[in-house]
């Protein structure tokens, strides 16, 4: 699972783990006046491209502007988070809103494989029946029947998700 989508306003809590520090570090910087909070409904937000950008402006050394050392809340922090992510996921899989991997890893190969099989076979199959007809028309139909159970048997290989037990 990758990160959270980014916010573009967030409490001083999420800014903090936003930018890998304590939340003592945010009030800090609210107190030196480096945070630039947002407008109207979100007049109690931090607005984080312009509070991030302040922060790059007055950091005395670009280098080290994001340079920080984590406290123990913030693992704390991201241990909880993970958990919940975990529990988030497992919910989902019992749903049956998420597969693992691995699982949909081997049932698009064994599609894909089932797919490229019945294709490579198409040559030798429509040869003879292509070569003694002459009607175009007819010679399209072929094409498309076969094309047509080449998709189905597809779809039948895709259609193999296990079947998961409402939560």
């Amino acid at each position: 699972m990758g990160l959270p989508p980014f916010k573009p306003f967030m409490t001083r809590t999420e800014f903090a783990a936003h930018i890998g520090v304590a939340k003592s570090y945010v009030t800090k910087l609210g107190h030196q006046g480096r945070l630039v909070m947002g407008q109207g409904d979100n007049a109690e937000r931090i607005d984080v491209a312009a509070t991030k950008a302040l922060l790059a402006d007055t950091t005395g050394a670009p280098a080290r502007a994001a340079v920080v050392t984590p406290a123990f809340g913030d693992a704390r922090e991201a241990r909880e988070h993970y958990q919940a992510e975990m529990a988030r996921l497992d919910y989902e899989e019992r749903c049956g809103r998420l597969l693992p991997a691995e699982e949909v890893r081997s049932l698009v190969a064994g599609a894909a494989t089932a797919l490229r099989t019945r294709l490579e076979l198409l040559p030798d199959t429509l040869a003879p029946r292509l070569a003694a007809t002459a009607d175009e028309a007819q010679v399209r139909a072929v094409l498309a029947g076969e094309i047509e159970a080449a998709l189905a048997e597809l779809a039948h290989q895709l259609g193999k998700v296990p079947a998961r037990g409402a939560v």
